[in-house]
């Protein structure tokens, strides 16, 4: 109390009367004091915008990051939604504790409304987790085959996951066991039905990318390399990163090999 009263009663205080202490705080305070002179997001250029993000990402103060970076994604920057799912759990990992599931839901849900395929995957994720509410595999497949259609290879292996599983509980014989995994797989067919149906004899970028992914990995479809690599060919066309990356895979190379060796 007392370094205030001096402060209010003259604009400096001696210096040799001031503690470490009170150094740290004037030191911290001033650097505040210049931190709001940076410009706000909301008045920032897109070029402004994604250098202020790649600084975001590297503070330390998590909660100062959270803070920012929600500032950032409302202003329209949508990337930084899902920069602040990671910082969430990167806070939760810090303090030991579960990470906040409504907040997590909460940016995942603005990423994929914005476009963002990532953000299909997280809602994924958190319907397939037991740790938040109720399991939903069925909602978790249906966001998944969302974020293949953004072109999410993660969000593919992951409903693979689900479309190859099986069931072995101690409690159960061999037949209930089949009859608890063919009825999954059949929840999970069901599930995804529609958006396949919708997808469809589209030529777009989305209906192109998810089935040559689904046929790449043998999701709803049985495994076909040729149908896949009819479907990324297309895409690559189109300019399509996920097709560039998919067609440089070796089994296509593999596959063109076995095609000449047939000749």
């Amino acid at each position: 109390m007392g370094l205030l009263k001096s402060l209010f009663k003259s604009r400096t205080a001696p210096e040799e009367k001031l503690s470490d202490e009170d150094r740290r705080r004037m030191g911290e305070r001033a650097h505040r004091q210049g931190e709001t002179k940076e410009k706000p997001a909301g008045e920032m250029s897109e070029e402004e915008k994604l250098s202020y993000w790649g600084r975001l990402c590297e503070m330390n103060d998590l909660e100062e990051r959270l803070r920012r970076l929600e500032e950032l994604a409302e202003s329209g920057f949508d990337a930084a939604w899902l920069s602040m799912i990671e910082a969430y759990f990167a806070q939760s990992a810090a303090r030991g504790m579960e990470p906040p599931f409504e907040r997590l839901e909460y940016c995942a849900r603005k990423a994929a409304d914005a476009g963002l395929a990532e953000g299909h995957t997280h809602l994924g994720m958190l319907c397939g987790s037991p740790l938040y509410g109720e399991l939903d595999p069925e909602g978790a497949a249906r966001e998944y085959l969302l974020a293949m259609e953004g072109g999410s290879e993660s969000a593919a292996r992951l409903l693979l996951d689900y479309w190859n599983r099986e069931f072995h509980v101690e409690s159960y014989t061999p037949e209930e066991n089949r009859e608890l995994t063919a009825a999954f797989h059949e929840s999970i067919r069901e599930a995804i039905r529609p958006e396949i149906e919708r997808l469809s004899g589209g030529s777009g970028r989305e209906a192109l990318t998810a089935f040559g992914l689904l046929y790449f990995y043998g999701i709803y479809f049985e495994q076909s390399l040729d149908r896949a690599k009819e479907y990324f060919v297309k895409l690559n066309g189109m300019g399509s990163p996920l097709a560039r990356r998919m067609l440089e895979n070796p089994v296509f190379e593999e596959d063109d090999s076995d095609e000449d060796d047939d000749e």
